[in-house]
């Protein structure tokens, strides 16, 4: 237990309250999106998680924590599966939730029975004695496979999110509109919190013997509630975008049994194109257009661009993008744009693309390349 303070007590309860309504809402929400669906579950467990320390804590305060036992609202059970479904289903648009899926909410069922149990009511409460009985150790147990479960499903969830943007990368090469920042949002906060929150308990406990507890504890469930909230309120008020794990994605993550060499015919047509046609300074090429233009399957042309080119599609196209921007700078009327301006004639789309990548081709941002330039020829002259 932790010491009572009415104001953080309210703030999380307000918050929390509204996650839940919020979470309702995008749960029923027409057109019925499965990914929707995962996040309005995914929003509604991190909430009750947060009411829940409110109603332990106010009962304990008014001497009623048996009656808490009754009605015990935490389900951690319940947040792995959601945010890994939640993530399946952002990061592959053939994802479809059957029934063999069910199982994975298995746990969920059978911790909310036992909830309900006897074990649990005796469990929990031993906790407060000295020593412990054997039965605590029941619910100990159980509340530490469910940490286990949210760690283990969070990992996973980060790992296929990860794995998803670099397949992007294999066919976009912009990101901005097809990186659907939003629909990582949730996985990152959702999966980093549980992740952090057991570093710092963990750390506390044993470093600090939990005297650092007060300090941390109910903040953190303001932050959580308060996300809960922005999460759930982004969720309802956003047309969902589709994901985008394209089938051609699907292809050219397949493993090719092809030898690694160099296919000097096809490295001369894609020079070829690059340098009559300029693909590039369209913001919208992916490899579908390229493979058109190359009059190849997009499978084959992903996978002989890193054989060949030791880059991926995104990295390709905007090393070429950064090697005109380049040539544009040395032109007379180069004055007549921005740095911006030019940046977005040669195929960027958005200044912190534009600057992100510039950097890290030429470990230097456009204003200071230019500076350069122009104190190169003052010298010359």
């Amino acid at each position: 237990m932790i010491t009572s303070n009415s104001i953080l007590f309210t703030i999380i309860s307000v918050f929390a309250l509204q996650a839940i309504v919020l979470s309702a809402l995008i749960f029923f929400k027409r057109p019925k999106i499965l990914a929707q669906k995962f996040l309005a579950m995914l929003t509604f467990f991190y909430a009750i998680m947060a009411l829940n320390i409110v109603l332990v804590n106010v009962l304990k305060d008014h001497n009623m924590l048996d009656v808490f036992r009754y009605v015990q609202l935490e389900m951690l059970y319940g947040i792995g599966p959601a945010l890994y479904f939640y993530t399946k289903s952002v990061t592959n648009t053939s994802f479809k939730f059957s029934k063999q899926h069910l199982i994975h909410f298995l746990p969920l069922v059978l911790e909310f029975i036992f909830y309900r149990t006897s074990i649990y009511r005796n469990g929990a409460d031993g906790l407060y004695e000295n020593p412990i009985p054997s039965i605590s150790y029941v619910y100990l147990i159980e509340q530490w496979i469910g940490v286990i479960s949210i760690i283990t499903y969070s990992i996973i969830s980060l790992r296929l999110l990860f794995n998803h943007q670099v397949l992007l990368k294999q066919y976009y090469a912009k990101l901005d509109k097809h990186s659907f920042d939003w629909l990582k949002i949730p996985i990152l906060i959702y999966a980093s919190f549980f992740i952090l929150w057991n570093i710092i308990t963990e750390i506390d406990r044993f470093v600090f013997d939990r005297s650092l507890r007060e300090y941390y504890f109910l903040p953190t469930f303001v932050v959580l509630s308060i996300l809960c909230t922005w999460i759930a309120f982004k969720g309802y008020l956003r047309k969902q975008e589709s994901s985008l794990a394209l089938k051609v994605l699907v292809d050219t993550s397949e493993k090719v049994k092809e030898p690694i060499k160099k296919d000097t015919q096809f490295i001369e047509k894609l020079e070829q194109l690059m340098q009559n046609e300029k693909p590039y300074l369209s913001t919208d090429i992916n490899l579908t257009k390229l493979s058109e233009l190359l009059q190849m399957k997009p499978k084959i042309v992903s996978l002989k661009i890193n054989q060949n080119c030791s880059k991926n599609f995104y990295d390709l196209i905007n090393s070429y993008r950064v090697a005109e921007f380049k040539e544009r700078l040395k032109s007379s009327d180069k004055d007549k744009l921005s740095l911006l301006g030019l940046a977005y004639e040669c195929g960027f789309n958005s200044k912190s693309t534009f600057n992100h990548v510039f950097k890290k081709t030429t470990q230097l941002t456009p204003s200071q390349y230019l500076k350069g330039i122009e104190n190169t020829s003052e010298k010359k002259q």
